[in-house]
């Protein structure tokens, strides 16, 4: 059985693994990673495998990210950048390839016949932006240079009333709700993510749709978004930004102010918004059952009455034979050409254990742990011989578990399957009963809303670092 996500606090983690590092003599891995953006428990069950210490990081931003790892003033193993960070990143020379070869746990190679769709194209993409890098350095493809970790899109969260449901889903500009309060009711409180590139590109796709007519040279209809564009441009997004005037720049905490009825919509992460949407359909049925309005036999009708997705979410009700009526306080739509990401893991140029960085790399990104002890060679040569852990690591299956934890769409297909296949969960246990239906419900949300075999969206793009400032400063004034 799963154990549904916890929610911790990264501050809290960050310090007890800085602690436990500080008081250990063992080789430490330093890792850079986004918050709650990992199971912590494949992070200990690592440890205790190769006898190591990690030290995890955390930052909300791909600009800190490189900021970061160009200061030096940490000199990080691993860390865990966007495709359009990594593209950077390798254009910098701040990246070292992968030596696939000692990846023997998850056998990854950019070829893996494994790898969805989705993440191919992505990486096909980031290929081609940076053809020109390659040939100019005589370097090997950017494809050598990382493993992708988790990926996925953007969606809008709302919640789903009537009327709020129409102007999200049925409008021809499918990114109206974010930009136009006219179609929208009375009084709807809208959040835009706290981040002015993702923001940049919703409004973007947004000005295409309305058939608005860019004036930078050389801009066509289809590749705004990756175009730097000029004064007139930047002043209708600055003056496009003002007109919404958002009740919030949220980040995490967009679902949750969605669910707690704060907010009425919001554009973010599509994975985060899965958690809540799992975990508030777990909540109303466990509280419906133990308000003794639904028997365990027919829960399973209540979540598929909620999830019905051949129904608009203000019809996807359940009624109990008591007339009351239950349904979801959270919804996702998902624009035809949402921005899409995919996240990686990489081995910066000054790492200190680049054979232990691959051996985190490679533990991640398996689904499959030996229980054979481990070959102490090349970082591990100071380790000292200890006493062998009492963890079944042939029952780990890390990514498996890390996509389960963070809800962002999984990297291999295998993966994907696998939790899908939860939506087949038997809910037979009045005990387990919230862990039962979040895993029947994670599996129902991954089929309804990650595509498995087709890849939609577009990613960010790696605009240079003086139109970044530009793109800060005309949303920083737009908000003021």
């Amino acid at each position: 059985m799963c154990v549904k996500r916890k929610i911790t606090s990264v501050a809290l983690c960050s310090v007890l693994a800085l602690t436990l590092a500080s008081c250990s003599s063992r080789p430490k891995l330093l890792f850079l990673n986004w918050g709650e953006y990992i199971d912590d428990t494949m992070v200990e069950a690592f440890e205790e495998k190769y006898h190591v210490d990690v030290v995890m990081d955390v930052a909300d931003s791909n600009e800190i990210f490189y900021s970061k790892v160009k200061s030096g003033n940490t000199i990080y193993d691993v860390v865990c950048p966007s495709d359009y960070m990594v593209e950077k990143m390798y254009r910098a020379d701040l990246i070292q390839e992968i030596d696939f070869s000692k990846l023997a746990l998850s056998e990854y190679t950019p070829e893996s016949s494994d790898l969805r769709y989705g993440v191919q194209q992505i990486m096909n993409n980031m290929e081609e932006n940076t053809k020109d890098h390659q040939e100019e350095q005589n370097i090997s493809s950017i494809k050598n240079y990382f493993v992708p970790y988790l990926w996925g899109t953007w969606c809008i969260a709302f919640e789903p009333t009537e009327d709020l449901y129409n102007a999200v889903t049925q409008n021809e500009n499918q990114w109206a709700c974010l930009f136009d309060r006219s179609i929208l009711p009375s009084g709807t409180t809208v959040a835009m993510y706290d981040s002015h590139q993702h923001a940049y590109y919703a409004a973007m796709r947004y000005l295409y749709h309305s058939g608005y007519q860019f004036q930078t040279d050389g801009v066509t209809k289809d590749n705004v978004t990756s175009t730097e564009l000029g004064v007139t441009d930047l002043n209708k997004l600055m003056s496009l930004i003002k007109g919404m005037n958002y009740d919030a720049w949220g980040t995490d905490n967009i679902k949750k102010e969605i669910v707690d009825d704060h907010l009425d919509l919001g554009f973010m992460w599509t994975g985060d918004a899965l958690y809540y949407y799992a975990d508030q359909i777990a909540t109303i049925v466990n509280d419906a059952y133990e308000a003794n309005d639904v028997e365990l036999e027919n829960v399973k009708a209540m979540i598929n009455a909620m999830t019905d997705q051949t129904k608009p979410s203000p019809e996807r009700k359940y009624i109990t034979t008591s007339g009351n009526e239950y349904m979801l306080k959270l919804d996702i739509f998902i624009p035809e050409d949402t921005l899409a990401f995919c996240d990686n893991l990489v081995i910066t140029k000054d790492a200190a254990h680049y054979n232990l960085a691959l051996k985190f790399i490679d533990f991640l990104t398996s689904n499959s742990v030996s229980s054979e002890p481990v070959q102490l060679d090349g970082d591990f040569n100071e380790i000292e011989k200890e006493e062998p852990s009492d963890i079944e690591y042939d029952e780990l299956e890390p990514s498996f578990t890390n996509t389960y934890y963070v809800d962002y769409d999984a990297v291999f297909t295998s993966v994907y399957d696998e939790l899908v296949d939860l939506k087949n969960t038997e809910i037979d246990s009045e005990e387990d009963l919230y862990d039962l239906v979040y895993d029947y419900v994670i599996g129902i949300a991954f089929d309804n809303f990650y595509s498995r075999d087709e890849y939609r969206g577009k990613t960010l793009t790696n605009f240079s670092r003086e139109y970044i400032k530009t793109i800060n400063k005309t949303f920083n004034n737009a908000r003021v």
